[in-house]
């Protein structure tokens, strides 16, 4: 196996100066130069392979061009620029250095810089090249095209695979960089080049129905909604996003088209779909969990779509049925700009018992840590909504995702939940109705989940200290959190989608 490296191709610009009077860009023979060291990801072999022959996240990885350029920040009169081919590249990844000559007016003064870096250009129809200006880059940007295999990484034509002759955009903009040291060895900062487009992935499993009959669950479909994925994306950026905001109406510059995927024709079964739940693992980690269970056949996985990077709060729905009655699980980000250029996120749906859809979001770096999407301190994440135990009650279905729990004589009821976050706030569990009626364990649980995979156990029952007939009283259950600054965050709508009424 091969040892894979993190995909962060460092570009350490060091600058070998000295003086006379040129312009900017156009150097003389044997004059100063400037060193560009990158860093390339490692293969198996190489960078070079035909459709089919490369690893698949090796594909995600692979270099096939790459071009820089160096603009003074002042003027933006151009200070060097070179186009490296594949045959430059070094086999296996690694680092290695490549010269670009500068003037000596240039060496001289050491102006601040702006650098843009460009790989796989061929993957947007980018024809950036030498005779480019400051303007050109800063201004760059892909759309919809008619151009395959990727058309612009939009709706009308969702890409689901990386094409091995072409990679996947990459590219990073670095300005005002000051150039640090003292002739004849000057240097610049790092930069840092990312994928510009991020990728979108569905997964889902389910579990046999408890007792009873087999209960039949089909998705018929998966669908986000449109008015998300803009129409234009900059090829560079120094922000987080790159979005073009061309209209002043907002919703003009996104795509109205809805992505909609037919679900599966069969959904995996797994006794365990908790254990598959996103809690702040590193995302190839993540990855590799949810892989293995896929390929162990107990993760039905509808594969990825990469797409041009959003400033949106992506949201969308499943529709499904349970025993041929069609339902509807509403989903969203957790926050808009989650689905910024170089990230992952992953919709895991499994069904409990059979007849309870669960969504589990994650969204992460895609597969390094320079920026971390985190809500272990920010908000609260259910992965599983509270659910009743059916063999512990007598389970009556009164209305539209309403049931009456019936306690069996000398029996407790029994429930979970599992929460991820706030990691180390408390989840507080409160009687609603004849609470005096009820004892409930726990009433408060620290949230933790590296115990038990963030799942919380409660156990409803009649109250044991009362001799009296309680017959007909109830409560329902209310959740909030509480954080370690003093914070309540009412939980009902994270943690409560089945609303149970116990009856005594």
């Amino acid at each position: 196996m091969m040892k894979r490296r993190v995909l962060i191709f460092a570009v350490s610009l060091l600058t070998v100066l000295l003086t006379a009077c040129h312009p900017d860009n156009v150097p003389t023979e044997n004059g100063p130069t400037l060193s560009v060291a990158i860093d390339f990801p490692a293969m198996q072999e190489t960078t070079k392979a035909d459709v089919g022959e490369m690893p698949a996240f090796d594909v995600e990885n692979a270099l096939h061009s790459l071009s820089l350029w160096i603009f003074r920040s002042d003027n933006h009169r151009l200070v060097a620029q070179r186009n490296l081919e594949e045959e430059d590249f070094p086999a296996g990844g690694g680092v290695r250095n490549y010269a670009l000559a500068v003037s000596r007016e240039f060496a001289a003064q050491a102006p601040d810089v702006d650098v843009f870096v460009l790989g796989n250009a061929a993957s947007i129809g980018c024809d950036l090249d030498e005779e480019s200006t400051w303007d050109d880059l800063n201004d760059a940007f892909f759309e919809d095209s008619e151009t395959g295999p990727y058309y612009g990484f939009g709706v009308t034509h969702p890409v689901h695979a990386v094409d091995s002759s072409l990679g996947l955009p990459m590219s990073v903009a670095r300005k005002n960089m000051t150039i640090r040291g003292e002739a004849p060895v000057l240097r610049v900062g790092t930069v840092s080049l990312t994928r510009a487009v991020s990728r979108l992935r569905y997964v889902f499993c389910k579990t046999k129905t408890e007792g009873g009959e087999e209960d039949e669950v089909a998705i018929r479909r998966i669908i986000l909604s449109g008015g998300t994925i803009p129409l234009k994306e900059y090829v560079f950026t120094t922000e987080q996003s790159g979005v073009v905001l061309d209209d002043p109406i907002l919703s003009s510059n996104y795509v109205s088209m809805s992505y909609i995927v037919d679900g599966p024709s069969e959904i995996a079964d797994n006794d365990m779909p908790e254990n598959l739940i996103y809690v702040n693992q590193d995302p190839d980690t993540y990855r590799r969990l949810l892989d293995d269970a896929v390929a162990d056949g107990t993760l039905t996985d509808l594969g990825y779509t990469y797409f041009r990077e959003s400033d949106q709060r992506l949201m969308g729905r499943i529709e499904y049925t349970i025993n041929g009655k069609e339902r509807i699980r509403e989903f969203n980000m957790a926050a808009p700009g989650d689905f910024a250029r170089n990230r992952t996120w992953t919709l895991f749906g499994y069904f409990l018992s059979g007849r309870n859809l669960q969504l589990a979001l994650s969204v992460q770096p895609w597969d390094y840590n320079r920026f971390y999407v985190d809500f272990s301190h920010e908000s609260v994440n259910v992965s599983s909504k509270f659910v009743v135990d059916t063999a512990s009650v007598d389970l009556v279905y009164t209305s539209k995702d309403h049931y009456d729990a019936r306690l069996l004589p000398g029996t407790a009821a029994k429930g979970h939940i599992i929460i991820n976050t706030p990691v180390g706030a408390r989840l507080m569990i409160r009687s609603i109705g004849d609470a005096y009626a009820f004892s409930v364990s726990p009433e408060i649980e620290r949230i933790d989940p590296s115990v038990n995979n963030g799942r919380i156990d409660i156990d409803i029952r009649r109250n044991p200290d009362l001799d009296e007939d309680l017959s007909g009283k109830f409560i329902t259950l209310s959740f909030s959190v509480e954080t370690d600054d003093g914070r309540t965050i009412d939980a009902n709508t994270e943690a409560v989608d089945a609303v149970y009424r116990f009856v005594i």
